[in-house]
């Protein structure tokens, strides 16, 4: 337990010394905030559309399987689903959105 702590406080001493040392600016004052402002929105809208498919598959499933279950409530199962994949569709959207305005 207390090489733990231990190991713990180490940790904090190397994340407090670490930040003025990488809180210098570049010699000619030029920022490169730009490329990675394109790099982390290509992940951010990778990572988005992999939760968006994984979403409406799981949704899409789930809806196949209670029209299996039950026929009968066909009406309500697809409202439910086409409202539950446009909610989950619109993340990506919102995802597109706002990278389209930070990157431009």
């Amino acid at each position: 337990m207390k090489s733990k702590v231990i190991l713990l406080l180490m940790g904090f001493a190397a994340l407090v010394f670490a930040v003025p040392a990488l809180a210098q600016g570049q010699a000619g004052g030029a920022s490169s905030t730009a490329n990675w402002v394109a790099i982390t929105s290509g992940f951010a809208m990778a990572i988005a559309s992999a939760g968006c498919g994984y979403a409406q598959s799981k949704a899409t499933a789930a809806a196949c399987e209670a029209l299996g279950r039950n026929p009968g409530a066909r009406p309500a199962i697809q409202f439910a689903l086409i409202l539950a994949l446009v909610l989950i569709e619109s993340m990506a959207l919102y995802t597109f959105a706002i990278i389209f305005a930070k990157v431009s």
